[in-house]
């Protein structure tokens, strides 16, 4: 009878427990369609009367005004009460500044979000193959239905780009669940399943879903609970950060700033990379090229450097103190992109590190380390996913995919400087190594900026296909010089 008794108890606990959790996610459609018809849809019209004065699109405003509102709400979660209540924080405050800046499509965040949550309750030992084979998937065909790559080149944004973040956030929180519950050992595994809260925190908090960084489910659990690193988070003891976030912000001011005055000379920067002009030659239109590829990720600059100030002052993405001096703070985890390690790398391996790096990591941990076969062969459906990711496209596939031979030549460059050349050589070859990947970096990111497969193969026709050449003669030095096997 006590058995029976206990059994009952369980399961009126177990009833409880999903009552409330059909309740807070009730709540939170609610809450959604509430701020769209109470505060978004007044906001809008503000928007449109702005875009008539100021010539930039209502996507462009309300993106802009959530990224800059989301600057000081992300800084005041610390003095939020750490657990329940900074997630509820994180997941209220970033679903309102979704809503503003995606408007209705917000609820798409909302559906994924639950979609993944039933998958790790219900099949926990799949949850992460589950959630590669629909969300991942939605994805490519959210690009492909939305013309994402087409709409952001006219100067459009919609919600498919904070959704690319969200997608890295669900694989990410399903695959490390699923490698604990199967007794794998990665870095960032667990086996404990998540309180809703816990979720929808992890997924929406410090505003990371609308432009990056990725970070991991026990990072951010260590913040929320002011436990590790951060486990003096509002005391004296803790870093200061209030330099790194001044630092981190006018660096992106000073990225829209030139992004403006770059925006006067290329104003369309398909039509220019594809403009066939006799009077141009082959070095003034990869000169083109470069200004146009630059003005690119200068946009990238803004919204990273915005979301990485945001981030240092929550206190979020403490990372210890530098190897050199042992006293300067280090915020790595809160870094996207360093715009002078990636604008002048000296190599294409580390470029591709430091080039939103966060991203480059989760691609290792969840797809690269995964790949049963390594070297160009891993590289390549590493780089082709991330194509994919990016859109439905031929010119991203193409960039991506491109990306992966340029890396592999940046392996053989670096094994003929380190193995077979004499060690006095080594400041003139990495100068040399250096220009070679900006050189090789820009040639392939003009496929980046065209849309169709013709273009992309109008601007590298319109170059002579000079780094494919380079390519061909490196690997061709690959097979000169090569890699010694392992005894």
């Amino acid at each position: 009878l006590n058995d029976r008794e206990r059994e009952r108890e369980r399961e009126r606990e177990r009833r409880g427990e999903e009552g409330r959790r059909i309740m807070l996610a009730s709540f939170f459609s609610s809450f959604c369609s509430s701020l769209v018809l109470n505060f978004v849809e007044p906001a809008r019209n503000v928007f449109y009367h702005a875009s008539q004065a100021t010539g930039l699109s209502i996507s462009q405003l309300s993106f802009v005004t959530a990224q800059l509102v989301n600057c000081p709400v992300v800084a005041l979660t610390r003095k939020v009460s750490k657990g329940n209540a900074r997630h509820i924080y994180g997941t209220v405050s970033t679903l309102g500044l979704l809503t503003l800046a995606y408007g209705r499509d917000v609820e798409q965040f909302v559906y994924a979000g639950a979609l993944v949550y039933l998958f790790m309750r219900f099949f926990p030992k799949r949850c992460g193959y589950l959630t590669w084979g629909t969300i991942f998937t939605y994805q490519i065909y959210l690009h492909y239905e939305r013309s994402s790559e087409a709409a952001w080149n006219a100067g459009n944004i919609d919600f498919t780009g904070s959704f690319m973040m969200a997608t890295l956030r669900l694989i990410s929180l399903a695959m490390d669940y699923q490698d604990g519950v199967t007794g794998k050992k990665t870095k960032h595994s667990f086996s404990k399943f998540p309180t809703l809260l816990e979720y929808t925190g992890y997924l929406t908090g410090l505003g990371g879903i609308l432009v990056g960084p990725h970070f991991y489910y026990d990072e951010y659990l260590r913040y929320a609970n002011n436990q590790g690193e951060y486990e003096n988070l509002n005391s004296s003891s803790f870093p200061s950060t209030v330099g790194p976030g001044i630092k981190a912000f006018m660096s992106s001011v000073f990225s829209v700033v030139i992004y403006f005055q770059f925006g006067q000379v290329i104003t369309n920067r398909a039509a220019i990379l594809t403009l066939n002009d006799a009077r141009i030659s082959m070095w003034g239109k990869l000169f083109i090229g470069f200004i146009a590829n630059v003005e690119y990720r200068l946009k990238l600059y803004f919204a990273w450097h915005l979301e990485e100030c945001a981030l240092i002052l929550s206190g979020f993405g403490f990372s210890g103190y530098s190897k050199y001096d042992e006293r300067t703070p280090v915020w790595t985890k809160a870094v996207s992109s360093a715009m002078i390690e990636c604008e002048a790398p000296p190599s294409v391996a580390i470029a591709v590190v430091k080039w939103n790096r966060h991203t480059g990591m989760w691609l290792r941990n969840y797809v690269y380390d995964r790949i049963p076969m390594g070297g160009l062969a891993a590289l390549l459906v590493t780089q082709t996913i991330c194509g994919l990711w990016h859109g439905f496209s031929s010119s991203f596939i193409l960039f991506f995919s491109h990306s992966a031979l340029v890396i592999y030549c940046s392996r053989i460059l670096y094994r003929i400087q380190t193995k077979h050349m004499p060690k006095e050589s080594r400041p003139y070859t990495d100068f040399l190594h250096s220009l070679f990947t900006m050189f090789m970096l820009n040639y392939i990111c003009g496929g980046y900026n065209v849309v169709s497969l013709a273009a992309v193969m109008d601007w590298w026709r319109s170059v002579n296909y000079v780094g494919h050449g380079l390519i061909l003669i490196i690997f061709a030095l690959g097979a000169i010089y090569p890699k010694k096997k392992k005894v």
